[in-house]
């Protein structure tokens, strides 16, 4: 009996640590996932914290047991770890509070919650912040039918703030001070030595970013919601191209122009620029600028971009391209109300229903014979075909496709 015991116990031990170890693996290529992508945009990568990885997955376990998405925790909740993420952080054991944080929920996976959170704008320049090097990741999931199944944190800090905050100084006459930057606020730090911590940082990265980067390839075509909303009433639009300054490179710029092209070199018209005074949000900085397609872009198109400033009285001037996602099964482009189509057994297809208006995206379908079918994106279906006959699909904004399966 205590042998049968000891081989279950030794059994579930090793399971157990199996689990860990995938977690752990899964994390780690997340972040090398998450760094190719700052490093083709030309920023350095960051850093994993444990600190700040044990703030992460303790938000990630609060949204999934409490069933609650955002930023903020509410004391007596299970797994409550701290109101704000800056007090999650320094609960942790992280010295300083000069924190950012993204969650991505019910992604497929890590690359998927990534992929999710760079076609959301403000999200976006979370992932490409110039004054932030270190980063947690945490994860948390259930297997119950719940709303919320998966949810992914990631929360960032700034090595040069973490050392900041281990050092003391002296109150002197006529000199500013903070002292809610580090893990005691009764830790006050001149503001001279506050900003000159954050240029750190800032100083190691271009002068300028750009995204999708030059080059790019397998780039989403579609945007479909954040919180906050920056394009209030669609449900679906473009995706996202973005350009930022480096505010220790440059002082003041002023937009000049923003185009967008399809590979035949028709401009994109139907666009809205964002930037600090026209976000309804707030979260632009002087620093940052967005061209927002309305409409999705087209899948395995070169688009080129034109973007131009004055930058401390100088003009700037960019141009480059980036590629969007491609196929390499067979590809329709559904525009009719009802279609009819001939395939053959064992083959795949993609199927994407250019969608009728700003809110068109597929909330379900139906299928009826030989089909197996799954979502690529709330536009895009994934259909593999198991067995020769008729059969039908019905999608969510009332288009029919007729499958003859040979």
């Amino acid at each position: 009996m205590h042998s049968k015991f000891y081989t279950l116990l030794v059994s579930f031990l090793f399971l157990l640590a199996l689990s860990v170890s995938l977690e752990a693996n899964s994390k780690k290529e997340a972040l090398s996932y998450l760094n190719t992508t700052r490093i083709a945009s030309g920023l350095i990568p960051f850093r994993h914290n444990s600190f700040l990885e044990k703030a992460a997955t303790s938000h990630a376990k609060y949204i999934i047991r409490n069933q609650i998405s955002g930023h903020t925790e509410k004391k007596g909740k299970y797994s409550y770890s701290g109101r704000k993420p800056s007090q999650r952080v320094r609960n942790a054991g992280y010295a300083s509070s000069f924190t950012m944080e993204n969650i991505s929920i019910n992604a497929k996976n890590e690359h998927d919650a990534i992929d999710t959170l760079f076609s959301a704008i403000y999200h976006r320049f979370v992932f490409l912040n110039m004054e932030r090097d270190e980063i947690g990741l945490g994860s948390y999931s259930t297997s119950k039918k719940r709303r919320l199944v998966r949810a992914y944190v990631y929360d960032f800090g700034a090595s040069s703030m973490v050392k900041m905050c281990k050092k003391k100084y002296k109150l002197t006459p006529k000199t500013y001070y903070t002292n809610h930057v580090c893990k005691k606020d009764a830790t006050v730090v001149p503001w001279s030595i506050f900003e000159s911590n954050k240029a750190k940082i800032r100083v190691k990265n271009p002068a300028m970013v750009l995204y999708p980067y030059a080059g790019q390839t397998e780039v989403s075509p579609a945007f479909y919601n954040e919180s906050p909303d920056p394009l209030p009433g669609y449900k679906v639009s473009g995706f996202p191209i973005s350009v930022q300054f480096n505010e220790s490179n440059y002082k003041k710029v002023k937009l000049l122009k923003f185009r967008l092209y399809d590979e035949e070199g028709k401009e994109i018209k139907k666009v809205k620029i964002l930037h600090k005074k026209n976000d309804r949000n707030h979260l632009f900085t002087a620093y940052e600028f967005a061209l927002m397609p309305l409409a999705r872009l087209e899948y395995s198109t070169t688009y080129n971009v034109y973007f131009s400033a004055l930058a401390d009285g100088k003009k700037i001037e960019k141009r480059w391209a980036f590629k969007t996602k491609s196929f390499k099964e067979k590809f329709y482009r559904l525009t009719e109300k009802k279609k009819k189509l001939s395939v053959r057994k064992g083959e795949t297809l993609v199927l994407y229903s250019v969608p009728i208006s700003k809110k068109d995206v597929l909330k379900n379908y139906s299928a009826r014979g030989g089909l197996k079918v799954s979502f690529l994106d709330q536009n895009t279906l994934k259909i593999h075909f198991t067995r020769k006959g008729k059969a039908t699909l019905k999608l969510s904004n009332k288009r029919t496709v007729s499958f003859t399966i040979k």
